[in-house]
């Protein structure tokens, strides 16, 4: 598994084991520094989440502008899309830019989002926050499906991988997978009682997202032709 890496990702992974760990670490010997500082708003954590969404728009946009002229409109058409998803997604984390510039929030986003912010994450539905229901279960059993599913069916079903090839999807490399899985564990389940350990969990899992998206199983699918 590890000779199948490739060498940004023999870097990276410990670089995200050690944020994992120093987090997990700070969240369990001291959770009120951890929930008021660390994953705090505007804190590191939701930074470092940004930093990562902003580095995977990067990658999304590189592939749509390097492979324009050799791929399908489907590929541009997935690849825009999930250009547009990081976008949003590094948008929402910082309330576009809201507490940095000051802007203050309309009537209608302070009634009904939960932190009294302009963003959509937040917004609160018949007493429950959106983030809850769609960036939380459609989005984890999304994930859960991609994982498991696809990148099983990619290495053992022919018809599905063509599937996959037509809509331009990157497949997880096991390894990974692993990682979402490792990730998950810690932030989700050992400092699961500690406040705002999702915040942790999201930071950690879209640096590995950035990792799935750049060097995927099918990564010669995304390789531009000589």
């Amino acid at each position: 598994m590890f000779k199948a890496m490739h060498p940004v990702e023999k870097v990276a992974y410990p670089l995200i084991a050690l944020y994992l760990a120093i987090g997990a670490f700070i969240a369990l010997i001291d959770p009120v520094f951890f929930t008021g500082v660390i994953a705090a708003e505007d804190g590191p954590v939701e930074w470092l989440t940004v930093l990562a969404l902003v580095l995977s728009f990067i990658v999304c946009v590189n592939r749509v502008v390097t492979l324009r002229s050799q791929k399908s409109w489907v590929f541009i058409s997935v690849w825009s899309f999930l250009a547009l998803l990081t976008f949003f997604g590094a948008g929402e984390e910082i309330s576009w830019g809201q507490r940095i510039f000051n802007v203050e929030s309309s009537e209608w986003f302070k009634q009904n989002n939960a932190q009294a912010e302009t963003n959509l994450h937040n917004l609160v539905v018949e007493g429950k926050k959106i983030n809850k229901i769609i960036f939380s279960a459609v989005l984890g059993l999304a994930l859960l499906i991609y994982l498991f599913v696809f990148t099983a069916a990619y290495r053992k079903s022919e018809k599905f991988k063509a599937f996959c090839e037509y809509f331009s999807v990157p497949i997880a490399q096991w390894h990974q997978v692993a990682a979402w899985v490792t990730v998950a564990l810690v932030a989700e389940v050992l400092i699961k009682s500690v406040g705002r350990s999702s915040e942790l969990f999201e930071s950690a899992a879209v640096f590995v997202f950035l990792l799935n998206i750049t060097y995927p199983y099918n990564s010669q699918s995304f390789k531009k032709n000589a």
